[in-house]
């Protein structure tokens, strides 16, 4: 597994979803480039609010070029969650396009309450057949009170589904508030080509008691909690997995820090958790 890549998640470093200015925008690109980012997971909102302050497309695209950075990944929502394949193509069309344009490897899908499972996997499965036909991938993000709450329920989904681009975004801190505990087995056997992202942060020894709210904002540094994120690297090596590893840590008070000290701060933690 490639250790040396490394990706920043931008979304954690503001606000969860509060719109932001054009060149806040090119701030968050900046303070990953000069931390030592390859690359940024970015939410499809980056795009739009930068636009909206003036910025065009194209120049939303070339501010990560200039600085040396890919584009990974594009985040979404679940405007997947039905059996209608044109409300999922309409819905998504946007999102599809802006990820395609930015040449990532895939969008990610985060499935929140399902109606049913048949319906989520239904419309999953349209998302998919989307989003291959830009050449994109899906990687389903596991969340552990949404509706893929374990890793068990990950592989559920792919038996369901069977398209050869669905892929797991595999986070330390979902993977260890996950219903019913972390389960290495099920995770061994997952195709390693599956595991597309790997998403490091940490978690606190005792659970808040809204996993909504500590998810958003009291993430810690990975490193700083008791996740067991050496044994995690450990499996996914014996699987022969080569996930994007990225940093994704959702922390009220890291975000309240200037954008190139949070990016600092990250990157350290990140080659520290790796072993760098």
């Amino acid at each position: 597994m490639d250790t040396q890549s490394l990706t920043l998640c931008l979304g954690p470093m503001v606000p969860h979803r509060s719109a932001i200015s054009a060149e806040h925008v090119r701030s968050l690109v900046d303070a990953a480039a000069v931390a030592g980012f390859d690359s940024a997971e970015f939410w499809v909102n980056h795009h739009d609010w930068a636009v909206a302050d003036g910025m065009s497309s194209e120049e939303f695209f070339e501010c990560f070029t200039e600085r040396g950075l890919s584009m990974v990944a594009a985040e979404l929502t679940d405007k997947w969650l039905t059996t209608d394949r044109a409300a999922v193509a309409r819905d998504n069309e946007h999102s599809l396009e802006i990820a395609q344009r930015a040449g990532a490897r895939s969008i990610i899908a985060v499935g929140r309450e399902f109606p049913s499972f048949e319906v989520a996997s239904t419309g999953l499965g349209h998302l998919c057949d989307l989003a291959a036909e830009r050449g994109l991938g899906v990687t389903l993000e596991m969340i552990p009170f949404g509706g893929v709450p374990n890793i068990a329920t990950v592989a559920r989904i792919f038996e369901q589904v069977d398209r050869d681009n669905l892929g797991l975004c595999l986070d330390v801190w979902h993977w260890h508030r996950q219903r019913g505990g972390p389960d290495y087995e099920t995770l061994r056997a997952i195709p390693p080509e599956r595991i597309h992202i790997f998403q490091l942060d940490d978690a606190a020894p005792e659970p808040a008691d809204d996993l909504l709210v500590e998810t958003l904002t009291a993430r810690l540094l990975p490193g700083e909690g008791v996740a067991e994120i050496p044994r995690l690297l450990d499996v996914l090596d014996e699987m022969g997995a080569s996930p994007v590893i990225a940093t994704e840590v959702f922390s009220s008070s890291l975000a309240a820090l200037e954008p190139a000290e949070n990016a600092r701060r990250q990157y350290a933690a990140m080659r520290a958790a790796l072993g760098d």
